[in-house]
């Protein structure tokens, strides 16, 4: 029989086979492929998780610096920052909503975000800081303050576990008093002294400066000069020599910075030595003062009252002046910190003058600002009691007077006539004075019995005549006399480092006689006890200034004033000058207004230069001692004086006055108090920068 073979289906079922294997590969490379895919994919998914912790980290490090920066601004004391933000090193980890990623089915838990901040004080010092330059300035000396500031963000899931992301920066907050300088200026600043004049230390402005002197004057500049806009009617400082000063009859500051030695090439000096700004510096923290003057919600608290128009200069007067108030007493909005710049808001103790109506009574309160922060009119009416009885000789407060008996007395609010803004149209200055000695005893006795005023004393004294003139003494000014002010209160912080003295008034600011000559003991060396004027306008009274000669008379011919013959100024038996000589001494640093030079108008106002920033109202040449004026420290005018706005007389007689407005001393000398750059004044108006690190992993 004949066999049959099934070849074929040997063939067919290799091919099964081999299908079978294909597919089976196959299989096992799609388990594979999407093995990848889903391990890829919950990669990314897991990527995009701490993508977005990463994001969450520094989101909260920007609010942190933020927060941080804003603190600082609104004038929280350093070692309490850390401890007032949103969430400090006490409870650091809080809690925000969560994610859902409905891809995964699933919903994380919430975000567990970490935030912590500490100051790193520096060791050895006592306030935790670094003194050096303060980073983008003019090689001005200030003090850096450290930090570190860490965040994190955290969220847990059930698919992918606890992810974490860890962010870290340095913050630096560096600071710098504004009296740096041997004299600043907002505006334009203008010199040209009558006398000789040496200014040791830097000298600023924010706009352009116009320096030279008259034939056989010297002006010599020791250092630095800083200016914004134009030097001597030029952009650069080479030209502006040739181009304003030769052309308008000045000559030349000489620029020497070793003054006892022979002056070098004076190009080369100059061209070192004057250096025009990048930018202009901030003063207020970083109030936008174009934004703010425009914004709705602050114009009406930056309205100047006489011109009905918002006016930056009620910004820059800020440091001096109240908060602003609608016409019922209520407080107006306004940039917060405008509000931390003011000394009104910030002053430890603060002194209210109030005369309701003509001829009524004076009232005197004495408040200050309170450990939360509030602003207290009367907290400390009761300490001060006994001393502000205007009868008291150990009164703080009172011009001492004679009555028509000839009883000595103290009196508030006397009227006096100042000859300068008795040209402007002033009839009188209603004068309530400071005893300085007083206050002093006062001031410790009180801080021994309260704890309160103990607690909040910072030195900073903030005296005002509120007293509304338009009612009570039509066409009058208020002002705030200085007197018995050769020591000034010294009281330390905590630390044992002295608060210094800073005195302020949103008035017009007289100092009669020498102002704090008397050192204090700091680390076992003999230093000026740093001190502050700070005013609308600031007026230096010789020793013997008697207001009652200056009383304001309408009998007198010449608006009231005594006759040009009795306006001699004459210093006290102990009054002696720096140099030896006698005169009058103010060691401080000065902040005040000027009256801006105005060549528009007729007759032309004068500033009368910084050489009159500080000004006089007596006849200082014609005293046998050949009376000189002597200020060590430093000069700042920062806005336009509001109320003070009498323009430079010069030395012109007027008939008016019968006589001069003053005459000049016979020289004035002007120092730079090199102590402000390791001790200011309490108050002290400050330019301040913040730095951020680079990032860092913890």
């Amino acid at each position: 029989m004949k066999k049959i073979l099934f070849g074929r289906n040997v063939i067919r079922g290799s091919a099964l086979l081999a299908v079978m294997i294909v597919i089976t590969i196959l299989s096992f490379a799609a388990a594979g492929i999407l093995s990848y895919s889903l391990t890829t994919y919950r990669n990314s998914v897991r990527q995009a998780m701490t993508d977005q912790a990463k994001e969450l980290a520094d989101s909260e490090m920007e609010n942190l610096y933020f927060e941080w920066k804003t603190e600082i601004l609104h004038k929280v004391p350093i070692a309490n920052v850390e401890l007032t933000l949103p969430v400090g090193p006490a409870s650091n980890t809080v809690s925000l909503q969560g994610n859902t990623f409905p891809f995964l089915n699933t919903t994380p838990t919430a975000w567990s975000v970490y935030r912590y901040l500490h100051w790193d004080q520096v060791a050895g010092t006592s306030d935790g800081s670094a003194t050096g330059i303060m980073p983008g300035t003019v090689n001005e000396i200030g003090k850096n303050f450290y930090f570190t500031a860490k965040t994190s963000a955290t969220i847990t899931s059930p698919l992918f576990g606890t992810i974490t992301y860890h962010s870290g920066r340095h913050f630096v907050y560096s600071s710098t008093s504004l009296f740096q300088f041997a004299v600043f200026y907002e505006g334009n600043l203008e010199l040209a002294p009558g006398s000789n004049m040496l200014i040791q230390g830097p000298v600023a402005t924010n706009a352009s400066a116009y320096l030279g002197t008259v034939s056989g004057v010297t002006l010599t500049l020791a250092s630095s000069v800083y200016y914004f806009q134009d030097y001597n009617g030029a952009a650069d400082p080479l030209s502006g020599e040739t181009d304003a000063i030769t052309s308008s009859g000045l000559n030349d500051p000489i620029y020497n910075p070793n003054p006892d030695s022979a002056p070098p090439a004076q190009a080369a000096a100059r061209q070192r030595q004057v250096q025009k700004l990048n930018s202009q510096a901030s003063f207020i923290g970083d109030v936008n003062v174009g934004a703010d003057v425009l914004n709705s919600a602050y114009a009406a608290a930056y309205t100047n009252p006489s011109t009905g128009t918002v006016d930056p200069n009620e910004i820059y007067r800020a440091v001096i002046a109240p908060p602003p108030t609608d016409s019922s007493g209520n407080l107006l909005t306004e940039d917060p910190l405008v509000a931390a710049s003011r000394m009104y808001n910030t002053a430890g103790l603060l002194i209210t003058i109030d005369q309701a109506s003509s001829g009524g009574a004076v009232t005197v309160h004495v408040g200050g600002r309170q450990s939360d922060g509030s602003v207290s009119t009367t907290a400390y009416d009761t300490d001060f009691a006994s001393t502000l009885n205007s009868n008291n000789s150990t009164s703080i407060i009172g011009v001492p007077v004679n009555d028509s008996h000839g009883t000595a007395h103290q009196m508030l609010r006397y009227p006096i006539v100042d000859p300068r803004e008795a040209l402007n149209g002033k009839s009188a200055v209603n004068l309530t004075s400071v005893n300085v000695d007083n206050l002093t005893t006062a001031v410790t006795a009180a801080i021994a019995a309260d704890p309160t005023l103990a607690a909040n004393y910072n030195g900073v004294v903030y005296v005002y005549d509120k007293t509304d003139n338009s009612t009570v003494n039509p066409n009058t000014l208020n002002g705030i006399l200085i007197k018995n002010a050769t020591t000034t209160p010294n009281v330390s912080d905590s630390s044992g480092n002295p608060l210094g003295f800073t005195i302020v008034s949103d008035n017009g600011v007289y100092v009669q006689g020498d102002y704090n000559t008397t050192n204090i003991t700091v680390s076992g060396q003999q230093v000026p006890n740093p001190s502050g004027i700070m005013g609308d306008a600031v007026t230096a009274l010789s020793y013997g200034y008697d207001p009652t000669a200056n009383h304001y008379d309408t009998s007198q011919a010449n608006n009231g004033l005594q006759s040009w013959a009795n306006r001699n100024a004459t210093s006290s038996p102990g009054e002696v000058s720096l140099n030896g000589t006698y005169g009058m001494t103010i060691d401080a640093a000065i902040l005040t207004g000027n009256t801006p030079t105005n060549t528009t108008v007729s007759p032309v106002i004068k500033s009368g230069g910084a050489q009159n920033l500080v000004r006089l109202i007596e006849n200082w040449y014609s005293d046998p001692n050949n009376l000189q004026l002597t200020i060590t420290g430093s000069l700042g005018q920062l806005f336009s004086s509001k109320y003070f706005q009498g323009a430079w007389p010069g030395t012109s007689s007027f008939s008016a006055l019968g006589g001069p407005a003053y005459l000049q001393p016979h020289k004035r000398n002007f120092s730079y108090d090199l102590n402000f750059q390791q001790r200011t004044p309490a108050g002290s108006p400050t330019t301040t920068s913040f730095h951020k690190g680079n990032f860092f992993l913890w």
